[in-house]
């Protein structure tokens, strides 16, 4: 066995190359490319409030929307003022119309004898009772309110036609239907009134309408003429 000369130097080993590091900045390093997606193009769809009718539309209605919205915002700052306003335009409006007609609004003391122009509230009264009287059969009632007429009707002859009691026949509310004043200051009215009558198993409905003449003569209101002018019946 042999061992190795002591004066023999082992062999050397060389190691590998260390490689140089080099830092790399950020602005030196080149983004990645995303890839690109195709765009499809989208047509494009105008909306509904876009068309012509409809701005022209929300050009006449936004400025009445408005004005009723800051209305609407001033009264609920202002209450007080609010129903102050309110209260004045009913008191006028009821003067005005008290003053015009005389009768109250919504149908307050409505009288519809109270015929359509001014100083007609006597006349119409006339027309009320010539009315009431031919209603109840009032023979001499109705000869008084007839003698200012060249050729008043026969009140006998009336009211067996159309009394209650002597035609028994039932009254309806009379309507007038129409007032018109002439220009020698009479005045021509016309006046509905609902009749029915009743027999075993059946009830008769009618309608008379009477035209009546009047006006005043020195501030005194006369009936000049009387005319039931149409008589018709109507289906039960």
């Amino acid at each position: 066995m042999t061992s190795p000369s002591p004066t023999q130097a082992p062999p050397t080993q060389t190691p590998p190359p260390i490689p140089e590091y080099k830092p790399t900045l950020l602005a030196e390093r080149k983004p990645d490319k995303p890839e690109r997606k195709p765009v499809r193009a989208t047509p494009v769809r105008r909306r509904l409030g876009d068309a012509l009718p409809a701005r022209i539309i929300k050009g006449i209605l936004r400025p009445p929307i408005k004005v009723l919205y800051y209305l609407s915002t001033w009264t609920r700052k202002h209450k007080l003022s609010t129903l102050a306003i309110i209260l004045l335009l009913l008191v006028s409006t009821s003067a005005t119309t008290y003053y015009l007609t005389g009768d109250l609004p919504f149908g307050i003391q409505h009288d519809p004898f109270n015929f359509a122009y001014n100083g007609g509230k006597g006349e119409g009264k006339l027309v009320q009772s010539w009315l009431y009287a031919l209603r109840d059969g009032d023979i001499t009632h109705l000869q008084l309110l007839d003698k200012d007429m060249a050729t008043p009707p026969d009140p006998t002859q009336l009211v067996g036609q159309f009394s209650q009691t002597k035609a028994h026949i039932n009254w309806g509310e009379a309507v007038v239907v129409g007032t018109q004043k002439q220009p020698d200051t009479t005045v021509d009215s016309f006046v509905q009134v609902p009749i029915s009558a009743t027999s075993p198993g059946n009830v008769a409905k009618g309608v008379i309408l009477f035209h009546f003449l009047t006006a005043s003569v020195n501030n005194q209101n006369v009936l000049l003429a009387v005319d039931p002018i149409s008589i018709r019946a109507l289906q039960s």
